[in-house]
């Protein structure tokens, strides 16, 4: 029985992870300004298959931070690529963030300075940005490491559990490691920065939470008759670990632009 369910939560598991990874994000997005006419063109490549049930659904545009067009769309001009144009008056070193959601999931974001050139993510064709490595170490990490805290509730069946316990922690932490060393070199892609911020606080909690859990790890076999505390602070250090892990990877989408 602790077999199946073990197995159970793993499939969960993976298919979490594999619906966030088939978001269907815009593919680009490209701003420019007509100074003649006092308008931002926001030209958007979106590739779907029927546009009036898969579409840009919003798209938002932040003048110096500030919020100064948001519109609403029940459907989108083209299967490809299509332009909107929007009365934004602007002056020289006015900065403009356009953000395009999709309907099913994802957005692209935009940056344009006044006068200026254009910042897109990707900025370039086949370029791929910095947090999608971050997050495919960090997702990897993390599912090694749930494997590894959950071996010992529902694993014990397994030959061997208590190795394939240590060999997933072990190497979850190594993923993790150069995962939370990439969230600083994650350039600014998001129209909330606060959201960055806040996913930057908690990845290093959560980097001392792994630290803790691995070092009350090492030391309880020497602890002897403080054995049963030690265990008892490294389980729950690991599950915390766990709660903040999926409190993070929800405020990490939303600092990309994903959710």
């Amino acid at each position: 029985m602790h077999i199946r369910t073990f197995c159970g939560l793993m499939t969960i598991l993976l298919l979490v992870t594999t619906g966030i990874a088939a978001a269907h994000p815009p593919a680009g997005m490209q701003l420019a300004y007509s100074e003649q006419t006092g308008e931002l063109v926001m030209t958007i490549t979106h590739d779907v298959a029927d546009p009036a049930t898969h579409f840009v659904r919003q798209a938002e545009i932040r003048k110096n931070g500030e919020t100064v067009i948001s519109e609403r769309y029940t459907s989108q001009p083209s299967t490809d690529t299509f332009t909107y144009r929007y009365p934004v008056p602007l002056n020289p070193g006015d900065e403009v963030v356009a953000t395009a959601e999709c309907n099913i999931g994802g957005s692209a974001t935009a940056r344009f300075i006044m006068p200026g050139q254009t910042g897109t993510i990707p900025t370039e064709p086949g370029m791929t940005p910095l947090w999608v490595y971050h997050a495919i170490l960090m997702v990897t990490g993390i599912l090694c490491i749930l494997t590894a805290g959950l071996l010992p509730v529902f694993g014990k069946g397994i030959a061997g559990w208590y190795r394939l316990h240590i060999i997933t922690a072990i190497a979850g932490s190594i993923l993790v490691i150069p995962a939370v060393i990439l969230v600083f070199r994650v350039p600014y892609l998001s129209a909330s920065p606060s959201a960055f911020a806040v996913h930057v606080v908690l990845g290093l909690l959560l980097l001392f939470s792994l630290l803790a859990a691995i070092l009350l790890a090492l030391i309880r076999s020497r602890a002897g008759p403080r054995k049963a505390v030690i265990r008892s602070a490294h389980i729950w250090s690991g599950r915390a670990f766990i709660v903040l892990v999926v409190i993070n990877i929800l405020i990490g989408l939303a600092a990309v632009g994903i959710i």
